[in-house]
This record gives C-alpha cells, structure tokens and sequence, in this order.
C-alpha cells in the first residue's frame, strides 16, 4: 500500500493566535506540481473556509494519525513563490520580531508578485482631468492622500492601482472614496512585462582603483573564496570612506568578484531617489544580467523582475529596503549602501531592519556581507571595535579638488546685525559667486513644507490637528490662483501623520487675536526666498511633495544634472549619494533644527544629515565650500560633521550610549498601546507592564531585564488613536522576545492595538 503523501503549511493570514504548521494531505492530481515553495488554498477551521496558505514542508506520512487529515484544495500560483532558504529566513524573523509566519513571508512574496497572474491590471484614471484641476484650485479636497493621487493622476493620466497606493502613499480606501465622489474610475489594461530603460546603458570598463580602494577589493574578494554557511556568523565588512571616496566602485569590483565565482549579488540603497543613479552604473558594468526591486515599479514590472530572479536569469539585484528578500540562488555578497539610513528600518509590521535580514541571509548562504558609509552607524562601527566585522578605510577623495572647505554660520549674530533672511549673509556671496561661474549648489533643509507651524504671538496657541496631538505645518496651496511670495503666498495647514488639510485661521483659535502668524521655515520657503534673491537663477525642490509620481525623483535629478536649474533644494532625500561634479557649494540651512528631539539617536541622524549633505560640494575638479547655518554652534554634532571627524563624534557618542544603556549595549523593545478612547489605551499598556512586573519578580533568567513605567508616547494621539506606550531593555533579541511573547499572547487587548518595534529608530 503507498504511503499518503502530505505537506506541512502555514496561513498567509494567520494570527498569532492561530500560526503555527498545519499539515495536509497532498491529493493526486497536485503530487507532481505541489513543492516546498508553492503557494496553495487549503480549507480552514469547522466551516472549511478556503485560505490562502505557504508550503514549507513535504514527505510522505510514516504513520496513522488519531485525526483526520484534510487535503489541499488547489495551487494558486503557476510555479513555487518561495524558496526553501526564504522559509528559513521566515522562521528567524518570526522569533525575532514576533510576528506570524504569514507577515515574514509576505515581506518576500509582494503582494503584486502573487496578485499579477493575468495579463490584465487594474488601472484608475480622473473622470475629468479639466475638472478635477478646477475643483484642486478651489481648495475642494480635505485630505492629504486624496490631493496626491489626483496630483498624480493629473501628471500622468492613468496609472496601476498598486502603483498609485505605493507612489502616493495611501491605502485603497482613499482610491474607493474618490471613485465614490465620481473624482476617478477604474478599468482593466493588458500589462506589460517590460522595464522602462531596460536597454538603456552602455558598457563601461572598471576604473583603475587607488591604494586603499585596491585593498578593500583584495580583502573583500579573497573573502568570497573563503566563506561558508554559518549560523555562527558570517565574513562581515564595513567599508568607511570619506565622501566622494569611491566607495562604488568598490562594490562593482568586489560584486564582479562574486559574478566570476559563479555565485549571485544582493545591492541595497537607502532611497528610491538614489536607485535610478546606481542602477544605471551597475548597468554598465553588469548589462542585462542585473534585476531592479523596489516600491515604484509597477505590479507589472515588480511581478516580471521577480519572476526572473526565480528564473534565475540574473546575478545581480539592486534596489531599496524590501529587496533584501529577492530569491536569489547562491549569494556570494551582499552590499548595503549608505548602511546607516533609517530607511533601512521598516516603520510597518513586522518592524524589521534590513541590514539584520541581511545578515541572517549571509549566515545561510555562506555570503560576505559589505556595508559602506562615510558616516557609519553607532552600532556598525562599534562591532569592527568589538571585533565582529572588519573595518576597511578610504581615507581620501577621489580626483583632484579634495575636500570641501567647511565653514559654520552664527544665525544668532546674522539677525543681531538686522538679516532677518534664511540665507547668511556669507551663503549668499558663495551662491552668487558660484552662479556666476556657472556652477550649481545643493540647499539642504531637513523639514519640508512652507513654515514649520502657526503660532499666536499673543497667548502662544499653535494651532494644531485635530486628530493628531502634532502641530499642523503650513504649506503654500499650489494650484490657487495667486502668485507665491514669501508675503502674500496663498497656504493650507496639513497634518504630516494623517493628511488632513485645513485652511490657516485668520485669528487665534484660542484668545481671538489678530497676532497670529507662520512660525519656523521649510523648503517651500527656502524656495521661495531663493527665487527672489537670486533671480533670474532658478531652484528645484525634491521633497515628498514635489516626488509624488513613479519617475519624479529621476526627472528632477535629470534636470537638475542637465543644469536646466542652478540650485537643488530639498530635505534629506537629496543629502546622499548624489554626484553632481558641477556642484561647488552647499548650504546647510538650520543644522540644529535636527537637535534636542526626544530620541536618543537625534545627535547621529544631525551629523550623517550635515556631513552626507557637506559631502556633496566639490565632486569634481572644482574645489568645494560648505556653510552650514545654526543657532546652537556649540553642539559637537554640528561641530564634528563641519571637521568630517567620525572618529572623534563616535567617542563622543559611544560613551554616551554605554552609559545609558542604549544600542549596541543592549536592546530595546518599544510597546504601542493605540485605542480610540484613552481610558483603553492607558488601562492596556497598565495591565501589560504589571504583568512584565510580575514576570520579572517571579523568574530569575529575566534579572537583567529592564521595564521603564508606562506612560503616554510624545505624540500622544494619531489618526483620533490614543497612544501609550511601555518601553523594555535587555541584552539581546533573544532574551528580550523570550520575556515578551507569552506577554503579548496573553494579553487581552479588547478594541485596542497593539505594536511591538525592536530597536526604534523613532521614539515618538
């Protein structure tokens, strides 16, 4: 008699109440197609509910079981989605970040790549575009989503739905309401497989390295001949270079390295904006062996670049944070640009970082994991301290101008001597001079928007949004009719949390006064103000308001190198990773705006954000000056990132985290208790740490553990939802999950929510 084949599943929609590995009989007619991998429908629960669900396991049963076993019911993907290597990863990710398996495993199985199985897409386009922009112009729209897509739908006409919700930012409820107010429609278009600018590279030879560049490649390469799969650790690397120090070419080099051993190559960068410049020089190196992941491809495109890294027809993969899960066979080296970008960190469930996932995949494939910054991360450096991973230096800029001259601006002393502009007196000469011999400048100001918020000069009131305990920030209304000065700009407040868009009151909400006005500045102002010193020089601003749409990013960096503007400005999306060779001068607007937030990492961020954005002048043969403006410029964040000293801010900074306990020292776990009453909120988070008090008493393996007593979080109330939270130390992930998950399992949360986040790199 043949043995019953089954296979072992796990829910795509599971619960933790509800995950673990299920098992299922395999009927005949699927034993020849149903594998590790696959993605398969099997009845669930007494009313046999059809649910979608990962195969993880398959052999043939070796004995009777005392139950009936239930059979798969059909495949719902043509060939397996997963790979067994991913189902390993899957399983790390959920005892470290507790999630189910279904969460770890949609991170590597996208929704467009299981959704796209037609030829057809669903697509949404504006009923009447002419319409739409005169109602835009009448201020018609109160929520911030709902402008963007209708923004965009205006730029391009018609677009995917998943492409829209990913551009813009918005769930597909925002799309349902429009269609419901007759603003847009649906329809199905045949997709289409191919990327755009597929084709578009033409093949460049390595460049010839310097000293130090030629000996991070021998270092990195000899590795690669070296490394095997370890669950114990992997060859790990952190490449530490001055800005403009070459640090790309060292990954093409060391990736190539990887290509002629016959193994596969995994590149990472921090942000979308970034990837359209990387992409075209791995192109050029590496042709059409090269595959591209990230946010802003459409389903189409995301659904066949997927397919032909399955199809194993590439080598390499680039792309931004959720790429990390590309199933590729065989990795020999992973690199991670840029390694210490808090967009590495996912800010939805489950709150992975990548360079953590990256690291696990190189244990499991034996692979050398590269990580390059001229402004490492506390915890990168501190483990080539320890000893964990090799530090690898480049030391000097590549060409001849060498670095950028720096110089810091008193603001104190600027509005003492009667300039009231955001521009110093000194930024000003430099942008002038540099106008004038046809160069360009980068302006760096890290809050977007026109003015930072509304303030009655009366009785202080700031006007703030109604469902978030934030104040709502001004920008200028675009599409009204009125010209847009510094004085007379037409503006709208918005909620940066939840979108919602109001009108700026003309008197103070709370006392009544006339005394109220526009506090603190943005891009929009810089902008503004730019355009009426310097014209008839022209500005660019990328922030998230002007990069809504998949291509925005690429066509205002394709500008902007094209000198149709002599001046970028922008937030932190454009302090990284750019070269443009023609910009000598960048200015660094209100470098202590970044300083004295309620996070422990605030000091960091401010001096990778000055010193990513300094790194920018002087690219070229053309020498480079940096001014960087601040009222505090006593700050030795601000100080260190003027000297691109890394080394002195990581003594200064490191000292500080040991002494408070704080990563790398130790890891913490923040607890977010939301409800849309407070009473809720609070009384959950309330019975949650009394039972962590209890479990701390009554068990001696968690000693070491540390609780801080519940309270509310800084930003207290989002979207209407009351947050509290409770905030949990330990040595390591592991220890620190252990104490958690029977906590959080048992915890009754009524209508409430709950989110766990590992080593926050937000703490509000």
């Amino acid at each position: 008699m043949n043995k019953a084949e089954v296979c072992q599943v796990v829910l795509r929609d599971a619960t933790r109440a509800f995950d673990r590995v299920y098992t299922y009989l395999i009927p005949p007619e699927l034993r020849d197609q149903l594998v590790v991998g696959c993605l398969a429908e099997v009845p669930f629960g007494k009313g046999n509910r059809p649910e979608a669900a990962f195969v993880t396991a398959c052999r043939q049963l070796e004995e009777e079981t005392p139950y009936q076993l239930k059979s798969v019911l059909r495949l719902l993907a043509d060939r397996p989605v997963l790979r067994p290597d991913q189902i390993r990863l899957a399983l790390h990710m959920k005892n470290r970040w507790l999630c189910s398996w279904g969460d770890a495993l949609r991170c590597m199985v996208p929704a467009a790549v299981s959704a796209v199985r037609e030829k057809v897409v669903r697509m949404a386009e504006l009923i009447d575009p002419a319409e739409a922009a005169s109602r835009l112009a009448d201020g018609e729209i109160s929520r911030l989503g709902q402008l963007r897509v209708i923004e965009l739908l205006l730029d391009v006409g018609a677009a995917p739905v998943q492409e829209i919700m990913s551009a813009c930012q918005v769930s597909r409820s925002i799309l349902s309401t429009l269609a419901k107010n007759e603003w847009l429609r649906f329809y199905e278009q045949e997709i289409r497989r191919t990327l755009e600018g597929e084709d578009d590279y033409a093949i460049q030879e390595p460049f010839t390295p310097n000293p130090a560049q030629a000996e991070a490649i021998g270092r990195v390469s000899r590795a690669l001949t070296s490394c095997e799969a370890s669950l114990e650790g992997c060859q790990e690397y952190l490449l530490y270079g001055v800005t403009g120090s070459g640090k790309t070419e060292v990954y093409l080099q060391t990736a190539q390295a990887a290509v002629n051993l016959g193994r596969s190559v995994l590149i990472l960068v921090p942000e979308i904006a970034l990837t359209p410049q990387m992409i075209r020089r791995i192109r050029s190196r590496f042709g059409t062996m090269v595959a591209v992941l990230h946010s802003r491809l459409t389903p189409a495109e995301r659904y066949e670049q997927w397919q032909r890294v399955l199809r194993q027809e590439v080598t390499v993969v680039v792309g931004a944070r959720s790429a990390v899960f590309a199933p590729l066979l065989d990795i020999g080296l992973i690199i991670i640009d840029e390694e210490q970008e808090a967009t590495y960190k996912s800010e939805t469930h489950p709150r992975y970082h990548a360079r953590d996932v990256a690291r696990l995949r190189a244990r499991d494939h034996g692979a050398v994991l590269l990580l390059g910054s001229a402004t490492p991360s506390v915890e990168s450096y501190q483990r080539c301290v320890s000893g964990q991973a090799t530090l690898l230096r480049l030391p000097d800029r590549v060409g001849e101008a060498g670095m950028a001259v720096t110089e810091i601006v008193d603001m104190r002393r600027e509005l003492a001597d009667g300039n009231r502009s955001m521009f110093s007196r000194r930024l000003t000469q430099a942008l002038n001079a540099a106008f004038a011999g046809g160069q360009q400048a980068i302006i760096f100001l890290n809050r977007r928007g026109f003015a930072g918020s509304v303030l009655c000069r009366n009785c202080g009131h700031i006007v703030r949004c109604r469902s978030c305990s934030v104040a709502m920030t001004t920008h200028l209304d675009r599409h009204a009719a009125e010209p847009a000065d510094s004085k007379t700009a037409p503006v709208r407040l918005i909620c940066h949390y939840c979108g919602r868009i109001t009108s700026v009151p003309e008197r103070c909400p709370a006392c009544g006064s006339r005394l109220i006005g526009r506090f603190g500045a943005g891009t929009q102002q810089a902008e503004t103000m730019f355009n009426a010193l310097f014209a008839p020089a022209k500005a660019l601003r990328m922030d998230q308001d002007t990069s809504v749409g998949r291509t925005a990013h690429e066509r205002l960096l394709d500008q902007f190198e094209r000198k149709e503007a002599q001046a970028l400005i922008g937030t932190q999306m454009i302090a990284k990773g750019h070269d443009f060779p023609n910009v000598t001068v960048v200015g660094v607007l209100a470098a202590d705006l970044m300083l004295g937030i309620s996070d422990f990492r605030s000091s960091e961020r401010a001096f990778q954000l000055i010193t990513q954005a300094a790194g920018r002048a002087g690219r070229g043969t053309m020498p480079g000056t940096v001014i960087i403006q601040a009222y505090n410029i006593d700050d030795y964040a601000i100080r260190l990132a003027a000297d691109q000293d890394y080394p002195a801010f990581f003594q200064q900074e490191i000292a500080y985290r040991s002494l408070m306990q704080y990563p790398p020292f130790a890891v913490i776990c923040m607890v977010t208790i939301s409800s849309l009453q407070e009473d809720e909120a609070k009384e959950r988070c309330e019975r949650l740490a009394e039972a962590c008090r209890v479990r701390l008493k009554e068990e001696a393996a968690f000693a070491h553990v540390q609780m801080m007593e519940p309270a509310r979080a800084p930003i207290y109330r989002i979207r209407s939802r009351y947050r509290y939270r409770l905030v949990i130390k330990a040595s390591g992930h592991e220890l620190l999950a252990a104490f958690i998950a029977p906590l959080i399992d048992g915890l009754d949360l009524k209508k409430a929510a709950i989110a766990l986040d590992f080593d926050p790199y937000s703490m509000l």
